[in-house]
């Protein structure tokens, strides 16, 4: 018959389908093997055996080394209620291996299957069996209905067993991608929540929102970075994150929902005193938000900027103040030993000044870190700008440690305060006082720097230089102080209040 398996096809090819890994992995994901019986497929086998008048029919599966019996009807016991046997009494598995439908009139005669076990255990003479094949082309099985005397299967007969094997196959298809995509259902359920565990625990905030600008998720890096009391999600975006210094933040929300790419930048937020890094990630239905202070990057490269500028600052001033310091010692000295000596103590009290600068931009600043208590920075930093009269300099104020992090701060303040006073100040004439004084309470370092008799002033300076630019970053930015500067005449008040808390850090 045309459709007989012929048995050099089937010695060529039973090996490879029946251990195909990806088809025993489907088998095995489907759910159906070692399954309870079902009367979908029971109605199945039973109508089979009206229709075509066998004694016995099946849904039979076939795995590595046993076929399994997803519906049966009119087989012996115990076969029946194992519902299982080995691959020695199968016919099934040469459909499953050629893919093709067996046609057997009489098993005794056919070269195939004349010697299978199923013959004598099973009384099986006469087998039509059709693949039960999944959407993806992998042969499970056999649909098969088999009689116990040899038997010339019709072709409406064959016709009838395809069409009911057809329906079996829809159903057992419809099983496999049911399952699938539970399988892929559970995988991105895990995913997401494996995805929220880590939004959850980052401490980065990330925030959806939706066309309408209203939040649709706060991780709780959100949360602490805005300082939020309750939930943000619900609220509009603008209630509750910074729009940034001149509206940056707006400008980049904006340019994403106009282009629909992303957009990302640093943008200060002076409301919140912080430097806030974010990066927008357009979606299909909401813009998440990524965003990070970057606060403590930031004032380090603004420090390390300061500091280059600093340097060309101090190599401009460096011959004029050592000019300076051999007029003024000159003028003071009654031989040249005694000039030699003063000036020498002077421009060794530069050099542990710059000492007391360098950990910043060595990058090692526990090796380099002298434990240094106020007064003697001031005194070090001061010392060079001494002139002759002992009225003419106080310091007076209580002991105070300075931290690793914050002595370079403190003495870029006070040297450039003393260079100014030298250069143009109190300390540039004969006449000129300054007086230097500090108080601590719980919590706060009072500085104050008073000069009087210095060269008269019309009132402060119209435009403020580097040097004032360098004070004000000093305690307003690095030291997160306050600071109030005051020009009567023929001198200057500077007061500086400074948290404790970044003086010994």
């Amino acid at each position: 018959m045309r459709d007989c398996v012929q048995t050099s096809e089937f010695e060529s090819t039973i090996e490879s389908p029946l251990t195909d890994p990806e088809r025993l992995g489907l088998l095995r994901s489907s759910q159906l093997l070692d399954s309870e019986a079902e009367e979908v497929f029971d109605r199945g086998v039973q109508l089979a055996t009206r229709l075509l008048g066998t004694k016995v029919a099946l849904l039979s599966l076939v795995d590595r080394d046993r076929q399994f019996f997803k519906a049966q009807a009119g087989l012996p016991e115990p076969t029946a209620s194992l519902r299982e046997t080995p691959l020695t009494h199968s016919f099934c598995q040469h459909v499953v291996a050629t893919r093709r439908m067996l046609v057997v009139e009489d098993a005794r005669a056919h070269p195939l299957v004349a010697e299978n076990a199923a013959i004598r255990d099973l009384g099986v003479i006469a087998y039509i069996g059709v693949p039960v094949v999944t959407s993806d082309g992998h042969v499970l099985g056999s649909f098969c209905a088999i009689d116990s005397v040899p038997r010339s299967w019709t072709v409406d007969e064959i016709a009838t067993l395809q069409a009911i094997a057809k329906g079996v196959e829809s159903e057992i298809r419809l099983r496999i991608e049911v399952e699938r995509r539970r399988q892929l259902q559970e995988k991105a359920d895990a995913d997401r929540a494996r995805l929220a565990l880590v939004l959850e625990k980052t401490g980065d905030g990330v925030m959806t929102f939706g066309p309408d600008l209203v939040v649709g998720y706060a991780n709780r890096g959100a949360h602490a970075l805005l300082g939020a009391d309750g939930p943000l999600a619900g609220q509009r975006l603008w209630d509750v994150f910074p729009v940034g210094d001149d509206d940056r933040f707006v400008a980049m929300v904006e340019a994403v929902r106009m282009t629909g790419a992303g957009n990302e930048g640093l943008v200060h937020c002076g409301d919140m005193g912080r430097w806030l890094e974010a990066r927008l990630v357009p979606g299909d239905e909401a813009t998440t938000l990524f965003f990070s202070d970057a606060t403590a990057r930031q004032r380090t490269l603004e420090a390390r900027h300061l500091l280059v500028r600093e340097l060309h600052h101090r190599i401009k001033n460096l011959f004029a103040i050592v000019r300076g310091m051999i007029s003024m010692t000159a003028r003071s000295a009654s031989d040249p030993a005694r000039m030699a000596e003063a000036l020498q103590g002077r421009l060794f009290s530069l050099a542990r000044a710059h000492d007391l600068i360098r950990p910043v931009t060595s990058g090692d600043c526990e090796k380099d870190y002298q434990d240094i208590v106020f007064s003697e920075l001031v005194r070090i930093l001061v010392e060079p700008f001494r002139k002759p009269g002992g009225d003419r300099l106080t310091i007076d104020g209580e002991p105070l440690r300075l931290g690793v992090n914050s002595i370079t701060y403190v003495a870029l303040l006070l040297h450039e305060l003393a260079t100014n006073a030298a250069k143009y100040g109190a300390l540039s004439g004969e006449d000129g006082r300054l007086a230097i004084g500090w108080s601590v309470d719980a919590e706060t370092l009072r500085f104050r720097w008073v000069e009087t008799g210095g060269p008269e002033l019309a009132g402060a300076p119209a435009e403020k230089g580097f040097g004032s630019r360098l004070i004000s970053l000093c305690v307003e930015t690095q030291l997160e102080g306050t600071l109030d500067v005051a020009w009567p005449p023929a001198g200057m008040r500077l007061e500086a209040e400074i948290p404790l808390r970044t003086i010994s850090r």
